[in-house]
């Protein structure tokens, strides 16, 4: 009888750590479609990326350098500053906002690269799709809300 118990116990262990986690399956998923190009950075286009932490978020980067980031949960739009340092992306938004994810604060430049940024990028249509310039959001949405207007590009599960 304990050796059942301890082969049952084992066959659990093994099962459990065979179970991918939401990050790990995302990026498995992203990988498969790494061959899928995206016009990112660019200048007057809307993009949808997605992150298992954060759930999809809808930026519309302008061409005087300003970022409308459509968080979900939020009732307006996070506005912030972007720009295109050789092959990285820089972000800055206002002191008052704050990242759930990394829980940092915001205030200083952050910069990723394109490429690793660009992976992210699910979704994109040109122009302000969202209307995000003029400081409102169309409805508060949650994390696996893609909206319907994007081009999808790239397909990702979203629990």
């Amino acid at each position: 009888m304990k050796q059942l118990i301890l082969l049952i116990g084992i066959a659990l262990v093994l099962v459990g750590c065979s179970v991918k986690t939401s990050r790990e399956q995302m990026s498995d998923e992203l990988k498969s479609q790494r061959d899928v190009a995206t016009p990112f950075p660019a200048s007057g286009v809307t993009y949808a990326s997605f992150d298992s932490g954060h759930g999809y978020q809808v930026e519309y980067l302008s061409a005087d350098g300003h970022a409308y980031l459509w968080y979900p949960g939020n009732n307006r739009p996070v506005v912030g500053a972007w720009k295109r340092v050789l092959d990285e992306v820089c972000y800055q938004y206002g002191n008052n906002t704050f990242n759930p994810e990394t829980l940092q604060r915001g205030g200083s430049w952050n910069c990723d690269y394109v490429g690793e940024l660009g992976f992210y990028v699910v979704a994109y249509q040109s122009g302000d799709v969202f209307g995000l310039t003029s400081g409102r959001i169309p409805y508060i949405r949650d994390q696996c809300d893609l909206p319907k207007a994007m081009r999808r590009v790239k397909k990702v599960s979203c629990k």
